[in-house]
């Protein structure tokens, strides 16, 4: 396996900081980009402790400046990790909420992607991988924000893949399904930032994460199989299981029912 140098974004929790350290054991040169600089710190001595070689640097992929400042290094494979989630009815949830969404998930994580595009493209060679979701191919009541912004994603990775592979850029996307990372326990809470059962009609008080949680020792590996890899498939979802219920989602979406 040659050895790759490897852009990890999110890295500061979660799947992010997991696929950093693993693919530095594996003796790749790795970036960690985290998005405050607490994390600098913190990430930084988890990996001397583990006596691990890797590079941690403070990117918020929404800042202009990190994103320019991104673009100075040398990467073989972008792993755009960073993301995340707001819940509540998208009937009531505010727009600016909404459009907040978008940027991280979306705007800033495609803008980063574009800059790193023009290197490769010199190059003919690179990969870009998107973690997106199994929420970026289907939708669920009070996630329908988080839903949209995935669904964007997978757009503009599908439009990536096809347009990028005359150049020699490899584009696939990781779809995580429910994994406890905490990061789907944070996102079923962000709604209280704005609700209001005095001011708004729908009922968030049983709001709750709708699956089982299951250890995410396997999307680790799987996401770093990818990373590593040349070639493979475009998407990427687990647990396998999923595959089934996202399928007869969509076709169950042809002979839905408005009301």
């Amino acid at each position: 396996m040659s050895k790759k140098r490897i852009l990890v974004t999110g890295a500061g929790s979660g799947f992010g900081r997991a696929v950093a350290l693993r693919l530095a054991a594996n003796g790749h040169e790795v970036i960690a980009g985290v998005q405050i600089t607490p994390q600098v710190t913190e990430l930084r001595e988890l990996a001397a402790s583990l006596d691990l070689k890797l590079r941690v640097e403070k990117l918020d992929i929404t800042s202009a400046r990190d994103r320019a400042h991104a673009w100075q290094w040398d990467i073989d494979v972008l792993l755009n990790n960073a993301g995340d989630a707001e819940t509540g009815a998208i009937a009531e949830i505010p727009v600016d909420i909404l459009r907040s969404q978008f940027e991280t998930n979306v705007f800033a994580n495609l803008e980063l992607t574009q800059g790193f595009v023009r290197q490769m493209v010199e190059r003919r060679k690179g990969k870009i991988v998107f973690v997106s979701s199994i929420a970026g191919l289907l939708t669920g009541p009070f996630t329908g924000a988080y839903c949209a912004s995935k669904h964007a994603l997978e757009s503009i990775a599908e439009a990536l893949h096809m347009e990028l592979a005359e150049f020699g850029i490899q584009v696939a996307t990781i779809n995580p399904g429910p994994y406890s990372t905490g990061f789907n326990d944070r996102m079923m809470e962000t709604w209280k930032s704005w609700y209001d059962p005095q001011k708004h009609f729908t009922d968030h008080s049983g709001l709750k994460f709708p699956f089982e949680q299951y250890d995410p020792e396997e999307m680790v590996a799987k996401m770093v199989e990818v990373v590593e890899g040349d070639g493979g498939l475009f998407r990427n979802l687990l647990p396998a299981h999923f595959v089934d219920i996202v399928k007869q989602d969509q076709q169950d979406a042809w002979t839905r029912q408005q009301s």
